[in-house]
């Protein structure tokens, strides 16, 4: 079957990715708190999905390598992983056994149409982490969806799901209905979108006048929306001066936009979680408006992004995805969003802030660091690979240095043991970092991450 996928070239298949989104859920479940509500059930039933669609690639990647008898590989691919996967679930067997059936099935299912409508996009492990993201996201969304909120931060995460799930319904639409894809009916989706997502009965007022009120009840809140769009300005003037140039974007170019992440990020976890949380969910729907312009050539943009990505895209861009600019956006929010109510006790629980740092810390930091001075002073190259020693020795300081001054500021509390696990995490992601072959947006913050909290 992997011989009919087209996976990225010149790549490993990666399939050890797949185990990162359960252990994160498992990682992130032994750190929820009662403040957080009636969500233990819900999360005990997303980390029962993951480790089945988890075992689902696993056997897939090992009968698509090892032959066996057909009644072997029907065991290993169709019942195996949903057996497995109920028995995760916390209810009785003539539920959990066809949850756990149905969800890895739709899950091989869309694994499979992953590869065939991108080919050349994903690695075997990348996809794994796409789909199931995509489909805990669903699941979690068809869970919660039906009682209204009750505080501010749950209200607007009913509103950024709710959203989310609307355009990932119209994603679904665009697929299958070629109509839709013509410049009119395009844009007239993405008004009855943009008026579902607004005027949909979610929340008590409606989400247009709820977000009104959250934006507009805080000066400071105000303030860092507008140092955002300032920043969102300069992002936009780099990409006119890049593009005005005949040459590609080089590595040290492409970092500015990882510095950028880091301006907005840090300062919205530690005074604004809420406003930072709801803008993750608008960056990424903005992402994805833009990257179904650039697929569907869209007029009058389709141009104009189909020249920003071939100008800024790197060798891991080599299917039809831009997939780099996806990750890095994904890669710092995922600790965000993977942690159940953050902004209720971030500004309680330092060791919960240096857990939702980890995309930063990692991506925004040592990612930036080990490329920009590896690219100009390494002279030592790890084997097998063209990352160099002295870039992952930047990777490693430029980490502990930024928690070290978080901690003199007086942001991060740290104990011996969080030092000691904060180090463990830094040197396992920097060896990651320097050795894999694999989307390092998506996976070191998950590493840096798991280690972090279950340390």
């Amino acid at each position: 079957m992997c011989e009919r996928l087209l996976p990225r070239h010149s790549a490993s298949a990666g399939g050890w990715l797949c185990l990162l989104l359960p252990a994160a859920l498992v990682t992130s479940y032994l750190h929820a708190q009662p403040e957080c509500g009636a969500t233990d059930a819900v999360h005990r039933l997303l980390i029962a999905a993951a480790i089945g669609m988890c075992l689902r690639t696993l056997t897939f990647l090992l009968t698509s390598y090892v032959k066996a008898a057909t009644s072997i590989q029907f065991i290993l691919n169709h019942l195996l992983p949903g057996i497995v996967s109920s028995l995760c679930v916390d209810r009785s067997w003539p539920f959990a056994l066809p949850t756990g059936l149905l969800i890895t099935s739709i899950y091989h299912f869309v694994y499979v149409k992953v590869f065939r409508g991108l080919p050349r996009t994903f690695t075997f492990g990348e996809a794994a982490i796409m789909v199931q993201g995509v489909l805990l996201f669903v699941l979690n969304a068809i869970c919660r969806l039906w009682t209204l909120p009750s505080t501010d931060f749950n209200q607007l995460n009913a509103i950024m799901t709710s959203a989310l799930l609307c355009l990932l319904l119209v994603c679904v639409a665009l697929h299958l209905v070629r109509f839709l894809r013509k410049p009119l009916p395009f844009y007239m989706l993405m008004v009855l979108l943009l008026l579902a997502v607004t005027c949909a009965p979610v929340t008590r007022p409606l989400p247009l006048i709820a977000l009104l009120e959250f934006l507009l009840k805080d000066p400071l809140r105000l303030l860092i929306i507008l140092s955002d769009l300032l920043l969102v300005a300069v992002t936009c003037g780099a990409v006119s001066w890049q593009l005005k140039s005949s040459t590609r974007a080089s590595t040290r170019v492409r970092k500015v936009f990882h510095l950028l992440i880091l301006l907005v990020f840090v300062p919205g976890l530690i005074y604004q979680c809420t406003l930072l949380y709801l803008a993750t969910g608008v960056a990424l729907a903005i992402f994805v408006v833009l990257e179904l312009l650039r697929l569907l050539q869209i007029s009058p943009f389709a141009a104009t992004l189909t020249q920003a990505f071939d100008s800024f895209k790197d060798e891991k861009d080599a299917g039809g995805l831009a997939l780099t600019p996806f990750c890095l956006l994904i890669g710092c929010a995922l600790p965000i969003w993977l942690t159940p109510c953050p902004c209720l006790r971030v500004g309680k629980d330092s060791q919960l802030l240096l857990l939702l740092l980890s995309g930063i810390l990692t991506v925004g930091v040592g990612d930036t660091a080990a490329s920009v001075l590896g690219s100009k002073y390494g002279r030592n190259k790890w084997r097998n690979s063209n990352r160099s020693l002295e870039g992952t020795v930047a990777f490693v300081l430029s980490i502990l240095l930024s928690v070290g001054l978080l901690q003199l500021s007086g942001v991060l509390v740290m104990t011996q043991a969080k030092w000691f696990a904060t180090i463990f995490a830094t040197l396992n992601a920097a060896l990651v970092e320097a050795l894999t072959d694999q989307v390092d947006n998506l996976v070191l913050p998950l590493i840096f991450y798991i280690i972090v909290g279950l340390a």
